[in-house]
């Protein structure tokens, strides 16, 4: 209070996230509010034994500049004040002015219960229901707008500037919703930091980081240009294209796990790519700080770059180096079982409170310390599981009031009447499309397949290139941080935010249906090469052989681009790839699965009828349904979900005499086709290893892309038909099965 009472002109007109400028103007050291909240109670207590607490003078409070006229502030009966969001200037919110708490000395106090009458804090039922509404509406709008394809944050965000100051002005305590909102934004740069995956990182190298660069880089001066080209100051101008210079992670990772590609290599570079670009915001983040500055010093302007920097290089080092190595062997390993997940939140929670006030005393961002407080357990593999799992409902909720308060509240939805705010956010949409050039960076993971209509190379290229252009979260951060330190006017935050929220809706729909479209693209190539579409009643029905071969080595720069030359030199075709990884540190091991058609080898397509009959000939042989057998290095079943898997090898173990010779051929010609799978196999498994080194393991299966066995299984299972219910019923539903197939 009295900060405002002797520098009222200097308040700011802001009360959202970033970092704040650290001036004498705009808030006191951090050791002296330590002090006046330590001594208060003494001073209080001590100074006078007939001090009183009254009610606050509220006739000061007209001077504050208001949001709309029609919404005066009311006092309360008990004195408090029903403070609403106002502005002379609409759309552009101010800090809200708390009135001072006055001691007075009077010779006659009231009795001591009035005294904490007026202590005592209560809100109205009307309040908590409006809050109540406010809530579930967020949520409501969230599930609607996912529910049609768009981000959940497009529906909270509608909702917060439907309810919120903007319009309706129906939530109360609309800085406290803000408060709770910041809050989430703190858990959602930690969850940031926890989720990081450096094994990730380190398999997608150099490209990532050059798309990350060039990303955050290109937006910034498209953005630069077309704001300088309107009129706008140099600071401005920077705070224009750096709105627009981060890619939300969340928006474009949801996109791909619709569309079942985020476990791709494309989609794997892209969340590499996604996490490189917010940690280039952080740093621009921090940069703003100099930029409100009237006249700073060139080391000025360095200073936020290098604190930022070394912080990432000094504690984001020893977060994915030895910290975690000392916080799990040292410290968690010693504890109890049942006590090693509160030692490790508890952990986490001190080195949070640590790096937030050391990253923003140091002129850098403090979401750049929440970040960096999460990186330190994203080595730890079990940290990692507890954290996202215990604080899942916690995050959902928090970001939930983040997008409909923090940002909500912030939209200046009244200038969308502007037709100069909507021409400049459809100008400012080509600050989106700067990132479309991205598509150059991305390699070529697959060949281009015999009779398919789409090129995987090109459609790689896509949807990355449309990926990295879904906005979020930082983009009304940078810009509403902007707007609070007055580097932009009301109009230029309209036209911004009206620009982020096309990007919103547009990107991640036309993402997913780009998705969608190349997904039935491939479907329809893998139908068309079906083998019974050419199956004639009399005829063998030949196949190309279908191999799963699953990949499992150290991490290492460029490994899924060098997959490609090996597939090509053993003449397979990709179908599907998907990579995994087994750990979370620099020594992970990478799981790479590869589902591939090898055109070099035909096999035999078999009806369930002679499936059968091989089986019944193997239990007659064997005595029993099911031998198992060892071929070499290959456990082999003979009998394994009603397919045969026989070798030449393992029928030569066994006495074929009283077969009859029908049955014995069919054995015989099905044993050296396996043998042929089993050399092409080994072959393959060879092939791989000596490609990736000695680390590596590969193997290499029989994989069916119309698993029909597989389907007949289900149904029995299903049913509840299998060997305990007669042979007789079986044969009965086999031989449907088999006309149906």
């Amino acid at each position: 209070s009295n900060r405002f009472n002797s520098k009222q002109s200097t308040v700011k007109k802001s009360y959202y996230f970033g970092s704040r400028q650290h001036d004498s103007s705009s808030s006191s050291s951090f050791g002296a509010s330590i002090n006046n909240l330590l001594s208060w109670p003494l001073k209080f207590f001590s100074s006078n034994d007939n001090a009183v607490l009254t009610t606050p003078d509220y006739s000061n409070y007209s001077t504050i500049p208001q949001y709309y006229d029609n919404n005066a502030n009311s006092v309360s009966k008990n004195g408090r004040q029903n403070r609403k969001l106002n502005s002379s200037e609409p759309g552009i919110p101010t800090e809200y002015y708390r009135p001072p708490i006055v001691v007075e000395h009077d010779a006659h106090p009231p009795p001591q219960h009035d005294d904490i009458h007026e202590m005592v804090v209560h809100v109205t039922y009307e309040d908590i229901y409006a809050i109540i509404v406010f809530l579930i509406d967020a949520t409501a709008m969230g599930i609607l707008t996912a529910k049609l394809g768009m981000p959940a944050l497009v529906g909270e965000i509608i909702t917060g500037f439907v309810l919120g100051p903007p319009l309706a002005n129906f939530v109360p305590f609309p800085e406290a919703m803000v408060l709770v909102g910041e809050i989430g934004l703190i858990m959602l740069l930690l969850e940031a930091g926890v989720e990081l995956d450096v094994a990730q990182l380190k398999e997608t190298g150099l490209r990532a980081l050059a798309i990350g660069i060039t990303g955050t880089v290109l937006p910034l001066l498209v953005g630069l240009g077309l704001a300088t080209a309107g009129g706008a100051p140099i600071k401005s101008a920077m705070a224009v294209g750096a709105s627009f210079s981060p890619t939300s992670l969340g928006v474009a990772a949801s996109a791909l796990k619709s569309g079942k590609m985020l476990d791709t290599p494309v989609g794997q570079l892209i969340v590499a790519s996604c996490v490189v670009d917010d940690i280039l915001a952080l740093i621009l983040l921090s940069m703003f700080q100099v930029l409100v500055l009237p006249d700073p010093s060139i080391i000025q302007y360095f200073i936020p770059i290098i604190s930022s920097v070394g912080f990432l290089i000094v504690l984001g080092g020893s977060a994915v180096t030895w910290l975690p190595k000392f916080i799990e062997n040292k410290i968690l390993n010693r504890c109890k079982p049942d006590q090693r997940e509160l030692v490790m939140f508890s952990i986490m929670t001190v080195m949070l409170l640590a790096y937030l006030p050391l990253l923003n005393y140091t002129k850098a961002s403090y979401l750049t310390g929440a970040f960096l407080a999460g990186c330190t357990f994203s080595q730890i593999e079990s940290a990692h599981h507890q954290f996202m799992e215990k604080t899942h409902q916690l995050m959902t909720w928090l970001l939930r009031v983040f997008f409909a308060a923090s940002i909500g509240f912030q939209v200046p939805v009244s200038q969308f009447s502007d037709p100069y705010v909507i021409g400049w956010g459809f100008i400012l949409y080509l600050c989106v499309a700067a990132k479309l050039p991205l598509a150059a960076y991305v390699p070529q993971f697959e060949d281009v397949k015999k009779g398919a209509s789409y090129n995987p190379f090109i459609r790689d290229r896509i949807i990355t290139a449309l990926a990295m252009t879904c906005r979020g979260e930082f983009s009304f951060i940078i810009a509403a941080f902007a707007l609070g330190e007055g580097l932009l006017t009301a109009r230029m935050y309209a036209a911004i935010v009206w620009a982020v929220l096309l990007s919103c809706i547009t990107s991640p729909f036309m993402l997913l249906n780009l998705i969608k479209y190349f997904n039935q693209k491939k479907a329809a190539y893998l139908a068309d090469t079906n083998p019974l579409k050419k199956f004639k009643k009399g005829e063998e029905v030949m196949t190309p052989l279908f191999l799963h071969v699953k990949v499992v080595s150290p991490v290492y720069n460029g490994m899924q681009e060098q997959f490609r030359a090996i597939l090509n030199e053993l003449g397979l075709e990709v179908i599907e790839r998907r990579t995994n990884r087994e750990g979370r540190g620099l020594e992970a091991m990478v799981q790479t699965d590869l589902y591939v058609r090898d055109n070099n080898v035909m096999t035999h397509v078999m009806k369930i009828k002679a499936q059968k009959k091989i089986k019944r000939a193997l239990a007659s042989v064997v005595g029993g349904s099911e031998v198992e057998i060892m071929d070499g290095n290959h456990k082999k079943s003979l009998y394994r979900r009603r397919s045969s898997q026989l070798s030449s090898h393992s029928l030569s173990a066994l006495e074929l005499d009283h077969l009859a010779k029908e049955e014995t051929e069919l054995l015989q010609k099905t044993a050296k086709e396996q043998d042929t799978i089993i050399s092409r196999g080994a072959e393959i498994e060879k092939k791989i290893e000596e490609a990736l080194g000695e680390q590596s393991k590969v193997e290499v299966d029989v994989w069916s892309p119309w698993p029909w066995t597989e389907v007949l299984d289900t149904i029995c299972d299903h049913y509840g038909l299998g060997e305990e219910y007669g042979e007789e019923k079986l044969d009965i539903f086999i031989s449907i099965f088999d006309k149906i197939d």
